[in-house]
């Protein structure tokens, strides 16, 4: 048995790949969340009824979800 492979199926290598995997369960959840209140904040415009706040809150929330797709990106390339 090599090294690299001892340290690959070690318990901290293993608490690593899970914890990794918990971050990015966590990132899509809210990411998911993020996309609903998108998807509400346009349906408001649709209808004339979205609020200058929300239409700010649209656009910073735009840059986060921005930021969580890369971030998942880069997740899944590493």
């Amino acid at each position: 048995m090599s090294n690299c492979s001892w340290i690959q199926g070690s318990p901290f290598a293993r608490k690593k790949a899970a914890m990794e995997n918990y971050r990015v369960e966590e990132l899509r959840a809210e990411l998911n969340q993020l996309l609903k209140q998108q998807t509400e904040v346009l349906e408001s415009r649709s209808f004339g009824a979205a609020t200058d706040t929300e239409v700010l809150e649209y656009e910073i929330r735009q840059e986060i979800i921005h930021d969580i797709c890369n971030e998942l990106a880069n997740s899944v390339a590493a």
